[in-house]
């Protein structure tokens, strides 16, 4: 009897020694399966916390970048809209005024609308890589983009009306010289005409003679008197030029003539103060020293004494 309840016994050690090691044995295993199990979920944790921050850093950029070009393109609305005035809306606005407006706005827009065009370009590279697609931020880009290129368009037009002013300009240039032209002409037959105006006005005649001489020449003529008593010596009012020598006192405002013992007269009714007369080498020299003076008694009668 003995015997046999010592081998049950041994029997039920064993079978509970085998349950306690295929228990721990599972427990290892349940260890091993939870461990990775948690290690799986805190990476992926960790990968989900750092793909929102990186979401959310991308939105915040996306955003801040979207507000500025949309800033910018306000203004280039406003600046468009200034320029597509025509002449007449802008008070005093000459041709030129207005390409010298246009050239420097299309210089300052088109650097703009470029370095939006960069921006843009940087922005849709930063979503294309993202792995988390962001359809309402793209959506957005998209639109900026098509608002640049409608804005391009019209910079477009506006360079094309700069190419018309420039015609009108030239066309304003060429019609500007031709007045000076015209005008400068005009001034310069004015002041020929002035010219031989005053070269006209300077031209005197001159006779010198003795008493008989000019009275049978019909220059002088003796009037007044009594019995051949207290008559004087007159220019007559009528004098055939031809009798006359003519000069111009512009090119010589000299006169000579013979010197004699009595001397001579001046019986032409001149201005004393006019001119001067000089004696040399048997010869007597009249020289005008006021020409507008002298002039106006144009016929100048000598006599010989």
């Amino acid at each position: 009897m003995y015997h046999v309840n010592d081998t049950n016994n041994k029997t039920d050690q064993e079978s509970s020694m085998k349950l306690q090691q295929i228990i721990i044995a599972l427990l290892a295993i349940l260890a091993i399966i939870f461990g990775v199990v948690w290690m799986n979920a805190s990476k992926s944790n960790k990968e989900l916390i750092k793909s929102n921050e990186e979401l959310k850093e991308l939105y915040e950029n996306s955003t801040a970048t979207i507000g500025e070009i949309q800033a910018n393109l306000e203004s280039l609305d406003q600046d468009l809209s200034g320029q597509l005035f025509t002449q007449s809306e802008i008070p005093g606005a000459t041709p030129a005024d207005r390409r010298e407006r246009l050239i420097s706005s299309i210089a300052n827009m088109r650097t703009q609308i470029e370095a939006d065009k960069k921006k843009i370009a940087a922005l849709e590279a930063q979503l294309a890589n993202s792995q988390t697609q962001l359809k309402g931020v793209q959506e957005i880009v998209a639109r900026l983009r098509s608002s640049i290129e409608e804005k391009e368009k019209i910079m477009d037009e506006l360079q094309t009306r700069m190419g018309i002013l420039n015609e009108t300009i030239e066309e304003e240039r060429r019609k500007s010289q031709m007045e000076l032209a015209a005008r400068d002409l005009s001034l310069q037959e004015k002041d020929e005409a002035l010219l031989l105006s005053e070269y006209n006005a300077n031209f005197i005649y001159y006779v010198v003679g003795t008493r008989t001489q000019l009275l049978e020449q019909g220059i002088i003529d003796r009037k007044g008197g009594i019995l051949g008593i207290g008559r004087v010596t007159v220019v007559n009012k009528t004098i055939d030029t031809a009798k006359f020598t003519e000069i111009n006192l512009l090119d010589d405002n000299t006169i000579s003539f013979p010197a004699t013992k009595k001397g001579y007269s001046v019986l032409s009714n001149h201005v004393a103060t006019s001119y001067e007369v000089t004696k040399e080498d048997g010869s007597f020299m009249i020289t005008v020293t006021d020409r507008e003076s002298f002039r106006k008694q144009k016929f100048l009668v000598i006599e010989l004494l």
